[in-house]
């Protein structure tokens, strides 16, 4: 049987700002994406959400897909050391939620993905927040002092996937585009 000792350190989360006509742009890709798939796939989220290979259903995504690839590569090289990889989105789903809708709490942490991402295309300012690793009483997480961070139209988090988050029962709308972000070697040229 395995011992355990848990290791108490602080896990970066990033911001980024994406300018008005990004997110007006993806907004109406979101609007005729659920168009065309009304039908909601089942997971954490608790609102409407399209399937997680979303990225290879519709190339619309793909200037979102590079740009979050390439904020991944600049992470992983200022902040990691770790320069010499290319990063390529596993999973991407678009939401829409309503008043009431909600996510549970989880993680990303399938390995071996390494990053996650959620983009705020738009919100409403009463919108829930996004709460990184509140409190559990498992013996280890409960003292936990939660990250909250409000969406604003625009702003892209990147974390790493084996935080937990969690979106509370919002009062506003919120739509967004996560992603789970893996590392490949690069290809020699």
């Amino acid at each position: 049987m395995f011992q355990v000792a848990h290791v108490n350190r602080p896990l970066p989360v990033f911001k980024i700002i994406q300018d008005q006509e990004m997110n007006n742009n993806f907004k109406d890709i979101i609007l005729e994406h659920r168009k065309n798939n009304p039908q909601s796939n089942e997971s954490n989220v608790k609102a409407w959400h399209s399937s997680g290979l979303t990225h290879q259903e519709n190339p619309k995504f793909q200037p979102l897909i590079d740009f979050i690839s390439n904020a991944c590569g600049i992470i992983s090289s200022q902040y990691f050391n770790l320069s010499d990889v290319d990063w390529e989105v596993k999973n991407l789903w678009a939401m829409m939620y309503e008043k009431g809708d909600y996510t549970l709490k989880h993680d990303h942490s399938i390995f071996p993905l390494i990053f996650s991402s959620c983009y705020y295309v738009d919100v409403e300012p009463d919108a829930s927040p996004i709460i990184f690793e509140s409190p559990e009483e498992d013996g280890v997480n409960d003292n936990n002092k939660p990250l909250i961070i409000s969406p604003e139209n625009g702003m892209i988090l990147i974390w790493p996937s084996l935080l937990k988050h969690e979106v509370p029962p919002t009062n506003g709308q919120r739509m967004a585009i996560s992603m789970n972000i893996d590392y490949k070697p690069k290809e020699n040229v």
